[in-house]
């Protein structure tokens, strides 16, 4: 008896120890998920601030001191945000040059040296009924002038992310100097004031997450998981009560070895079901495991938006080519052109994320309006799809404007597509051009565009809005409210303005006022003009460079379709010993290629070719580095048409 009681209790002991050891990993990796999650929407909050802060800092009114319209921009910002509390400029020597909102006294300060043009967290405010974070950031007036922009923001907005405190009794967010940004018990009496030494301990360790024992500042015995934000400092606590830990292991000890003495003839089926325990046990802590992989490879997928542009490319152009074949009958030219469609919303909705994650990089340069009409008018009458008319009224001294031409092509299109869909069939739409003499003696003026429908027009309330990010009136599916809101970006960023004229059952129209070009500016345009055009007709000798099969072939098939004649290799080297044999007319290149990228190709081949002309195609989403890198090619973005590709080769043979 003694003989097989002596193996079951050892056998139980262990059982036991292996067992709380895996329930206690279980709640301790289930803490940490809970921490990271904290932090991590702690950080997309912090990330939102940063931005809302740097287009105020940005802001043209700052720039000129217009501190009235900065007010007026501010209260926009805050009817959309009202977790803003309050805006505060000032001087180098610390004077206030304007206040807007809420203001700063018993401020606690958590930032090291002066503020720099990053936006930084500075520290706390308790002002009126506010518990206040300060954001801070440099900004410089058009005068050369030094300021510094501090954004004041409500703390409790972070208290929302707190865990329920029936499944953690306290948790807390820290700033990098261990004063509570919130915690989810006595928020009001602990905001800005130093933590325990327990959590201190925790902030100065460096570590990145991690577990620690101690004692809350209500006196309350706990295991506590942080988590540490790379991008600010701040951590994450999450506490359980010592209990909830320590007590499990304790009763699960007390009932097997109460079950081991009671239960010595079924030993063998008690031993069956440990293991199985044990075995359920190590399921379940690979599940949570994957889990948490699972969600942070699904956070990732959002930095990988530009790769589909390499995917869609070929779709596109292969359905572009297909709704223009006379073979086709009609119904399947009716559902290639919905599938047209359907892949071009997927490449227009990822080209504004891509442009919503990054700060898109305008080349403000004079821009012909007569280029500018002749590029976008077959587009344009090829997107509304023949069930509407499509004219253009010009002034013919409308001249030349200053923006960015492809952006400019891509925001008249975007106005063209809202006025279709908000337009009944058979309606006109209309692109009115006229010139706007300066209103100073010796100014430029302004060129305004105006895109006129006769739809079902917007009510007071709807256009206020219909310029703010993620706006829209279209049904689900159908809208991503990024079209106006990129507008007008590229608007304001070449100094112009967007207004918006609607009344509902009478239409709309939305009139862009863009800067004139000087009249130095009009003559080169007017020269570049007249100077002999590349003949559409012509037959060009074409290289083709891209590492994506299907992408170099669409590519060469639209290509060879226009009447040109195409060469297609896959990588730079190829390239470069083909133009060892020959020059051609235009060499089309994607830009990340392995071994060698596009920007390397160009550098190399005009050593043996200098006048070679390069068109650059990219999905890649850094323009800037792209604009660093090819300085003197033409770029066209994936996906796109075989009639934007067309435009494109026209304008690298004309650059």
């Amino acid at each position: 008896m003694a003989a097989a009681l002596v193996p079951l209790l050892l056998f139980a002991v262990f059982q036991v120890g292996y067992t709380a050891r895996e329930q206690r990993r279980t709640v301790e990796d289930s803490a940490l998920s809970v921490a990271g999650k904290l932090i991590l929407a702690a950080d997309v909050e912090t990330v939102r601030y940063a931005a809302l802060l740097d287009a105020l800092a940005t802001s043209r009114p700052l720039r000129e001191s217009n501190w009235e319209r900065l007010r007026q921009r501010f209260g926009e910002f805050q009817a959309l945000n009202p977790d803003l509390r309050g805006l505060a400029v000032e001087d180098t020597s610390g004077a206030q040059v304007a206040v807007m909102g809420a203001t700063i006294v018993r401020e606690v300060s958590t930032a090291s040296g002066p503020p720099t043009s990053k936006p930084l967290f500075a520290g706390y405010v308790r002002t009126g009924d506010c518990l206040c974070l300060m954001f801070r950031r440099t900004a410089f007036a058009e005068d050369g002038r030094r300021l510094v922009v501090t954004l004041l923001t409500d703390s409790r907005q972070f208290g929302r992310l707190m865990p329920a405190t029936s499944d953690y009794p306290v948790s807390a967010l820290a700033g990098p100097k261990a004063h509570f940004i919130a915690r989810s018990v006595e928020n009001e009496k602990r905001f800005g004031t130093l933590s325990s030494a327990y959590l201190q301990q925790a902030v100065v360790s460096g570590d990145g997450e991690g577990i620690y024992r101690g004692v809350t500042l209500e006196g309350l015995e706990n295991y506590t998981a942080f988590s540490r934000s790379e991008r600010t400092g701040w951590t994450a606590h999450v506490a359980l009560g010592s209990d909830y830990i320590d007590n499990p292991a304790r009763r699960f000890l007390a009932s097997l070895v109460a079950a081991a003495l009671l239960s010595l003839l079924l030993a063998g089926l008690l031993i069956a079901f440990a293991l199985r325990q044990m075995v359920e046990a190590r399921r379940v802590a690979e599940r949570m495991q994957q889990a948490q992989k699972m969600e942070a490879l699904g956070q990732l997928t959002g930095g990988l938006a530009h790769d589909f542009n390499n995917l869609l490319t070929p779709v596109i152009g292969v359905l572009d080519q297909l709704t223009r074949r006379d073979s086709l009958d009609e119904r399947g030219k009716k559902l290639a052109t919905g599938a047209l469609t359907a892949a071009q919303r997927a490449a227009k909705l990822t080209q504004q994320l891509l442009a919503f994650s990054r700060r898109q990089r305008l080349t403000v340069e004079p821009v012909s309006v007569e280029v500018l009409l002749n590029s976008i008018a077959g587009l344009v009458e090829r997107t509304i799809s023949g069930r509407h008319q499509f004219t253009i009224e010009a002034d013919p001294e409308a001249g030349c404007v200053r923006s960015d031409l492809t952006q400019l092509e891509l925001a008249l299109l975007n106005l063209a597509i809202n006025a279709r869909d908000a337009a009944p069939d058979g309606s006109t739409i209309v692109l009115r051009v006229s010139r706007e003499e300066a209103s100073q003696p010796g100014g430029a003026g302004f060129v305004r565009f105006a895109m006129i429908d006769r739809g079902s027009g917007m009510d007071e309330e709807t256009s206020r809005r219909a310029l703010e990010p993620f706006f829209t009136t279209k049904p689900t599916g159908r809208g991503t409210g990024l079209g106006l809101a990129q507008v007008f970006g590229v608007v304001e960023q070449s100094g112009g303005t967007v207004e918006i004229v609607s009344e509902l059952g009478q239409g709309t129209t939305v009139n862009l006022r863009l800067p004139a070009c000087s009249p130095g500016d009009e003559v080169a345009v007017r020269a570049a003009n007249q100077a002999d055009p590349v003949a559409a007709s012509r037959s060009l000798r074409l290289l083709v460079v891209d590492d994506e099969p299907d992408v170099r072939a669409t590519l060469a098939q639209m290509l060879s379709e226009a009447g040109h004649s195409v060469d297609s290799v896959s990588n730079a080297k190829s390239a470069l010993a083909a133009l060892q044999n020959e020059r051609f007319d235009l060499v089309v290149s994607d830009y990340l290629m392995p071994e060698m990228n596009g920007a390397e190709l160009i550098a190399q081949a005009r050593q043996l070719w200098p006048e070679q002309p390069f068109l650059v195609v990219s999905g890649y989403s850094d323009s800037d580095e792209l604009a660093r890198s090819c300085p003197n090619a033409i770029r066209l973005e994936k996906p796109f048409t075989g009639a934007q590709l067309l435009v494109g080769v026209e304008r690298a043979l004309g650059a």
